[in-house]
């Protein structure tokens, strides 16, 4: 009976300092961009590729809701976003290359996705206004890409 109170106390201090509610899953693996098949030729920044990964795994999710999130502050980025996903939807579980033109301050990307005979032209603008050089980018989803 001592030795079981023992190793009970034990057990409890050992597991008192650990919080158990924490979720150690690595972001790439938890918003789906670790599976994502994509050949990224050239030099593009963090911010560029990070969004691009993005924008790609919301649609191989079929998620239009998460693909507007990502978006530009405009009242028809859910309606363009599901328009995006009906296009773009099926194409983007198949591997693609993403190739990067870094302007000034915006950046474009065209993705090829593997049998799609035209690409997906994504253009990201800087995120704040008043801080374009941070990296820190949003995708213009207008209904004509």
């Amino acid at each position: 009976m001592r030795r079981s109170v023992y190793v009970v106390g034990v057990l409890v201090v050992l597991l008192g300092g650990c919080d158990l509610a924490d979720d150690k899953t690595p972001e790439r693996v938890s918003n789906g961009t670790n599976a994502l098949d994509v050949t990224v030729p050239g030099r593009p920044t963090p911010g560029s590729l990070a969004l691009t990964e993005h924008v790609i795994a919301r649609l191989k999710a079929r998620d239009a809701e998460g693909l507007a999130r990502y978006a530009d502050a405009d009242d028809t980025a859910r309606d363009n976003a599901a328009r995006w996903m009906a296009r773009w939807g099926d194409a983007a579980r198949r591997p693609a290359t993403a190739h990067f033109g870094l302007g000034e301050k915006d950046a474009s990307v065209d993705i090829r996705f593997t049998g799609e005979r035209s690409p997906m032209s994504l253009l990201l603008v800087p995120e704040h206004e008043d801080a374009p050089y941070d990296d820190a980018y949003v995708v213009v989803l207008d209904d004509g890409r």
